[in-house]
Parts: structure tokens; C-alpha cells; sequence
């Protein structure tokens, strides 16, 4: 039966391995491949990245992301012989598992003979044709052990058979093993040792065969990359590699194995590489394109010392490609403005101000995005996204501007209380919004410029008419505020009409001409201070700190509490004002000393008072009555109606 196997020469040739000896049998997935890796002139080790690593290394596929499917078929050696390929694999969290099929089949040939008169080869009639089949089922397994190193395997199920006057059969098992380690990012070695354990092919009759293989070793390098995972930096992916085929129970010599795969645009791959056996050396070329997640593969592969044999090579394959779709619904449109320059309440002594704000549509969607793997899953998740559009027309103070989008303005500014407003349209729905700022054009004293930490209290306060400054236009921050002048302070932010109330204070030391009598004598009625037991009032007597919280905490009708702890490090347990002080504390009113000493005897100078007194719940309501109306009599009210200046915008 074993001489048979020398008519299949010519016909098994495609597979390099040469059954001139008896007891040799062919392995077909040691060398029938698909066309990715024959263009790449036979390199497979570091390139088992699809499901054709079933055969070539298994331990290659330890990263793929989805189910991948791969198959061929063609005709081989003068149309003689019909190569099937077949390989499937399965990612999964235990591993990766894969099945795979190769063979070729030969039939029909007819038996030969040495014309005795002519000394020629011709049909011998006495004898039946021939045919050959021989085929191979693999069981794969894969999985990834520590972080570089990946092991694999598969068991193969050999089965052939003759046919032709001389019918035979046998079958016989296989077991590769292999093994990737990757080095660095860029650099990854493998190796896969076919039939290690050179199964043997028992033949009906009692014969047998022994399988052969190669110990098959090899690496990759990714040369070219967009991320630091390539050995250079490029735009564009370029990968290497060399393969070396030690044979072992197999009658042919060490194969060499170098190629290169490019892709010069994401889903195009070009190809080429040297197969070396021992039949000589033989280019190849390839190509590969991707498109909706299957792989179209064309090899053109030179045999030398093969006539007859078609060089050119065709595979297609599922690898998976994951897509992202993004449709948008629409449920809601509306006017956003926005003023980033300058900010609200703004106080300032320019008398022009730069203006700079968005005018925008801002537009709610329900954002779908929706992933979907070919042939295999879709899923996908809804958020609310958010995306603006310019508004168009937009008015500044009425007057049109020709700018849409971002606004980039100017305007003067009168003294005292200014609003820009922008109004904007969405079109064509004719949806009109409003924005707006408000802001302080304030002239500052000498001594209390616009970089002064308190100048915001102190520039409202001079506005809402609590506090003036001093002839020589200084405001003195840092004088001590006398009890006269702090009572005063009080009562001008209270809703009283002076006018109507009696100079009479009921104190020794304070006369009905004093400038301030009409506000001590309020203020006393009020209980927000007292005199001293002597029937004094000391209008002139500098406050201390102490005094002074004590006296804002009682007009801004705070709970009189004793904390726990004293409220500042230097204030002692059980100190007269601490009842106060606390509370005070408690609803930032004293925010400006976070972090320092209290002082309790330490003058109360007139910034810190302007300070406190802004911070109260009274002159809070005030200070936005002011900028909401533009009213700075507290005496008026609501009686007044609203005084608005708005100014005139320039386009820069």
C-alpha cells in the first residue's frame, strides 16, 4: 500500500514535504494556510491574530476581541486537486476555543506505464484511477498565563484514505503545542511545535504511517505605529516578520520564512516576504482589505520547481469590527446667554467696559449611540447631550449687532448703576432670550482705591447713602469708627423718615444740635446701643472690635448664643461679647477674619464696618434691591418706581 503514496508526489508538492520514504505520511495543516499569511511569504508565528492561528499558534489568539471565521478553497496542481480551509475561534472570559479544518482531495487520476515500443509514459488501461484524500480536524484551546505569556494547543484528527484498485483507509491523532511571549511593546516571539508526539496513521491491513511536523519558531515587530506600542512613531502601521520551520519526522529540510505587512490606510493591508525551502526562494505579494467586519485576503505565492501551479491565492474571513452609530432626537430648544466678561454686580471706576458674551441656542438631544459587531451583537445606551447654535438676531440695549455666536463689545458707563442686556432670537422659531449684567461705575476715594480689600462694601455703602466720605475726598478705612458714627451707619439703612423724629436723646453728653442726635436718639429707642450708667452716651468714644460686633450683632437681630468653644483663639471662655461674636460668626458676618485674631480691643476701623454692616441680612436686601431696581433710598421703598441706565454699546 505504502508504494502508492510515491504516485501522490506531484500532487502533495504544494505542501513542500517530499513522501519519498515509506512510513511518511503528509500533515496537511503544516503548510496549507490561507492567503493573509502566505503573502506574507509563509510568516504565521507572530501573526496569529485571526482564527487561522487554530493551526499555525494557537497561543496567538489569546486577544481577540470577537468570534473570528475563516475560509478557502481552490484548485491546486494543474486543477487537480481541490484545497479546502476551514477554521473557527471563540474569545471567551475562560479562554479562547476554536475548531479548524484543512484537507485535499485528488481524484481521478489516471495510473501510468512505460510503453515498452516507444520507451514513453502513457495510460496504463488495466488499472483503475486513482484518488487521494487527506484531511485534518483540530481542537483548539488558548489562553493568556500572567501578563506577556500566552500558551495554546490544539489535538488534531487525522484521517486518509487511497482509492482505486487498492482502497485503504487510516486515521490517527496529533497534539501541537505553542507558546507567545511578548518582549516589549514592540517585539513578540512565539513558538509552536507541531505533532510533538508524531502521531501514527494506522492503514486498514495493519500498516502505519508516522506524521511528521515542524518545530516552528518565530517573532513579530511592530516597526511602525501611531502610539508608543511601535518601535517608531508614524502614522501609518507597519509590522515584520521571520519565521524558521525546524522539520522533525518529515523528509524535508529547515524553511525560512520573512515578510512584512503595511497598512497604509486603516483597513487596507499590502504585503510581501521571501518563502525559503528547499525548492529555492520564492517571492509573494498580497493584499487585504476590511470592510463591515470581513477580511478579503490575496496571496501571490512563487514556488520554484513546481510546474504547473497557480500561483495566486484567495481567502475571506470574519474578524468582527465594532461600529458606532450616533442619531439624535431633538426635545428641546432654548435661548442661552451668557456674559463672560464682565461679571454681574461688577464695580468698577472705568468709565468704558469691554463686553464679551455667548449668544447661543442651546439644544437638549436624546444622543443614541449604538455599537454594532457584524453577524454578531448590538447594543447601545441613550444620554442627554447638549449643543448650541448661534442665536440670530441678537440686539445689545436694543441697538442690532452684526455679531452672531460670541459677542465682543464695549460700552461707556455713567456713574452709578448701569445694565447691558442682550437679546437674542432663535430662528426661525423666533424664540427670543434675555441676558444681562449690572454694574457699578463708582468713583473711589484717595485713600480707598479700586485694589482696596473692601472697596465693594464700601463703594454700595457709599451708594445706598450709609456712609460718606471726608471733604478732602479721603474715606479714611482704617480710623477708628466712633459709637456716633457707627449708630448713624444703622439707622440710615433703616426705612425711617428722620424728618419726622424728635433730636432728643435722653443723654447728658448729647445735645439736640449734635450732628447725630436725631440717629442716637433713633438708634436708643431702638435698643441698638446704650449709654453708660452715668446717663452718658460718648458719641466720640472709639468703638473697640468687641463693642462694635457686639453692636451689629444686636441690629442684624441675631440669637444671642454662648458657644461652647470661644470663636476665635484669642478671645478668652466666658468673655462678655462672646455671645455675640459667635453668632456673628456663624453667618459670615466676620468671614474677613477667618484664619487671624480677633483683637476684641483693638479700634474698629470704618472698612471693617462697612464689612460687617454689608454682610447683615438688612443691608443684603438693600444691596439687591439696588441692583435690581437701581433704588438706593431706604426711606422710599417701593414707592419709587425702578430707575434703570442702560448704555450704549460699541462694537470693537
Amino acid at each position: 500500500m505504502k508504494k502508492h503514496l510515491l504516485l501522490m508526489i506531484l500532487i502533495c508538492a504544494v505542501a513542500r514535504p517530499i513522501l519519498a520514504a515509506d512510513g511518511v505520511s503528509l500533515d496537511p495543516s503544516r503548510s496549507l494556510f490561507t492567503a493573509r499569511p502566505l503573502g506574507m511569504g509563509g510568516v504565521t508565528i507572530g501573526f496569529a491574530d485571526d482564527a487561522g492561528g487554530v493551526f499555525t499558534n494557537p497561543s496567538g489568539m489569546t486577544d481577540l476581541e470577537f468570534p473570528q471565521l475563516t475560509g478557502a478553497s481552490r484548485k491546486l496542481v494543474m486543477d487537480q486537486t481541490q484545497y479546502t480551509y476551514l477554521s473557527w475561534a471563540l474569545p471567551t472570559k475562560w479562554g479562547t476555543f476554536g475548531m479548524g479544518f484543512t484537507g485535499m482531495n485528488t481524484g481521478g487520476s489516471l495510473p501510468t506505464m512505460l510503453d515498452p515500443a516507444t520507451n514513453r509514459i502513457i495510460i496504463d488501461p488495466s488499472r483503475e484511477a486513482i484518488s487521494y484524500d487527506n484531511s485534518v480536524f483540530a481542537l483548539c484551546y488558548a489562553k493568556r498565563i500572567g501578563k506577556d505569556l500566552s500558551l495554546g494547543g490544539n489535538l488534531k484528527f487525522f484521517n486518509q484514505s487511497l482509492g482505486g484498485g487498492f482502497n485503504s483507509r487510516a486515521a490517527g491523532t496529533g497534539l501541537d503545542l505553542s507558546a507567545t511571549y511578548q518582549f516589549s511593546e514592540w517585539l513578540t516571539a512565539g513558538a509552536n511545535l507541531q505533532n510533538l508526539l508524531e502521531a501514527n496513521l494506522a492503514w486498514e491491513g495493519g500498516a502505519s504511517d508516522r506524521v511528521g511536523g515542524f518545530y516552528k519558531l518565530g517573532g513579530k515587530i511592530n516597526i511602525l505605529g501611531p502610539t508608543k506600542e511601535a518601535l517608531l512613531e508614524h502614522k501609518h502601521r507597519l509590522y515584520g516578520g521571520l519565521d524558521l520551520d525546524i522539520p522533525h519526522g518529515a523528509l524535508t529540510a529547515t524553511n525560512y520564512h520573512l515578510g512584512a505587512e503595511y497598512f497604509p490606510l486603516e483597513k487596507v493591508a499590502l504585503r510581501g516576504g521571501f518563502n525559503i525551502d528547499q525548492n529555492g526562494t520564492g517571492l509573494t505579494l498580497g493584499v487585504g482589505l476590511i470592510n463591515g467586519g470581513f477580511r478579503f485576503d490575496y496571496a501571490y505565492l512563487s514556488r520554484p520547481g513546481l510546474p504547473g501551479d497557480a500561483p495566486h491565492y484567495f481567502s475571506l474571513s470574519y474578524v468582527g469590527e465594532r461600529v458606532m452609530t450616533v442619531t439624535d432626537k431633538l426635545k428641546q430648544k432654548e435661548p442661552y446667554i451668557r456674559f463672560l466678561e464682565p461679571r454681574d454686580k461688577f464695580v468698577t471706576d472705568r468709565a468704558f467696559v469691554s463686553i464679551t458674551a455667548e449668544a447661543l441656542a442651546r439644544r437638549v438631544m436624546e444622543r443614541r449611540r449604538t455599537w454594532t459587531v457584524t453577524a454578531i451583537s448590538e447594543t447601545f445606551e441613550v444620554q442627554t447631550a447638549i449643543e448650541f447654535e448661534p442665536l440670530n438676531p441678537v440686539y445689545i440695549n436694543g441697538i442690532p449687532s452684526e455679531q452672531i455666536g460670541t459677542i465682543e463689545s464695549s460700552s461707556p458707563l455713567q456713574m452709578g448703576r448701569n445694565v447691558i442686556e442682550i437679546v437674542g432670537y432663535i430662528s426661525p422659531e423666533a424664540q427670543a432670550g434675555t441676558g444681562e449684567v449690572r454694574m457699578l461705575r463708582f468713583k473711589p476715594f484717595s485713600d480707598t482705591p479700586m485694589t482696596y480689600w473692601a472697596i465693594d462694601p464700601i463703594a454700595l455703602s457709599v451708594t445706598l447713602g450709609l456712609v460718606t466720605g471726608y471733604p478732602d475726598n479721603s474715606f479714611k478705612p482704617e480710623k477708628g469708627i466712633t459709637r456716633a458714627e457707627l449708630v448713624t451707619l444703622l439707622v440710615r439703612s433703616m426705612p425711617v423718615r428722620l424728618a419726622e423724629t424728635i433730636p432728643y436723646t435722653g443723654f447728658s453728653d448729647v445735645s439736640t444740635k449734635h450732628w447725630a442726635a436725631k440717629y442716637i436718639a433713633y438708634g436708643s429707642y431702638k435698643k441698638l446701643v446704650t449709654g453708660y450708667p452715668d446717663g452718658s452716651f460718648k458719641p466720640n468714644r472709639v468703638l473697640t472690635r468687641a463693642e462694635g460686633v457686639t453692636i451689629l450683632a444686636r441690629y442684624a437681630q441675631l440669637v444671642e448664643k454662648e458657644p461652647i468653644t470661644p470663636p476665635f483663639p484669642d478671645i478668652k471662655y466666658g468673655f462678655w461679647a462672646n455671645k455675640f461674636i459667635g453668632p456673628a460668626k456663624e453667618v459670615g458676618m466676620l468671614d474677613y477674619l477667618k484664619g487671624k485674631k480677633f483683637g476684641p480691643s483693638q479700634p474698629f476701623p470704618r472698612s471693617e464696618a462697612c464689612e460687617v454692616l454689608y454682610r447683615t441680612p438688612q443691608v443684603q436686601r438693600r444691596v439687591e434691591q439696588f441692583w435690581e431696581t437701581g433704588l438706593t433710598s431706604a426711606e422710599a421703598g417701593r414707592a419709587h418706581p425702578p430707575s434703570t441706565q442702560k448704555t450704549t454699546t460699541e462694537a470693537r
